[in-house]
């Protein structure tokens, strides 16, 4: 009976990794479509996947990006997402101000001898911490709360580095200034993920309780994106 339940615990396993692949092979046909004709994105060079977004994360980046042109972006994480919202400042965006947060002064010194950024960018050094959170040890960005006042309408989560149970809660201090007349769109990668998913729900109990009113849904390829926007942008999470 062991070796039978092992068995069947493996071809799940296999049945479920093979509907995700099948998923985002769909999702790279989708992205694909959604850029062909435009010539600034068809030659923009992406490693997509790995530690970098998926296909899922990048047709919503972009649709978010041309659909509601954003004026003020955070982004947590410097890399591939960075280039896209970067293509888009320099091609249909000239008026938008970009933040990146990151935690690494060598990856940004080597990510900019390869990619030029736009002068709308600007580039924050913000090393790891780690704090209680929930009676668990997490990592944040050290100094975070001294942007959490700021107001942006897209906020791009792939940073810092996850932890087991609650990853990436420096979104949380941005929720905690946020007002009704805040309006925004919230796109957290690897929700598959339990530390990412709880921290993703975390942002909409926060939401309810301040009575801001939303919408959210995640999108699943071989890993899973989740989104939340506010009454203005509550289109997005039908795309």
């Amino acid at each position: 009976m062991k070796k039978i339940k092992t068995f069947l615990y493996k071809q799940k396993k296999v049945q479920s990794d093979i509907k995700k692949q099948s998923l985002e092979l769909e999702w790279a046909h989708i992205y694909h479509d959604s850029i062909r004709g435009r010539e600034f994105l068809e030659k923009l060079p992406l490693y997509i996947g790995r530690w970098a977004g998926n296909y899922t994360f990048f047709y919503i980046l972009n649709r978010v990006l041309t659909d509601y042109k954003p004026s003020r972006i955070i982004e947590f994480g410097l890399g591939e997402s960075t280039k896209m919202i970067t293509a888009h400042l320099k091609n249909e965006l000239p008026d938008s101000t970009h933040l990146v947060v990151e935690q690494n002064q060598d990856w940004l010194n080597h990510f900019s001898s390869r990619f030029t950024l736009t002068k709308n960018t600007e580039v924050k050094i913000l090393p790891l911490k780690k704090i209680i959170h929930e009676e668990e040890e997490v990592n944040t960005y050290d100094g975070i709360d001294q942007l959490s006042k700021n107001k942006y309408d897209l906020f791009v989560i792939d940073g810092p580095f996850g932890s087991k149970s609650n990853s990436r809660i420096d979104i949380l201090e941005f929720m905690k200034n946020a007002q009704s007349s805040d309006q925004f769109i919230i796109i957290m990668d690897d929700c598959h993920r339990k530390g990412e998913y709880r921290t993703f729900m975390n942002v909409c109990k926060m939401l309810d309780k301040k009575g801001i009113v939303y919408a959210k849904n995640t999108f699943r390829g071989n890993k899973t994106v989740g989104v939340i926007a506010t009454e203005q942008y509550k289109w997005v999470v039908s795309i």
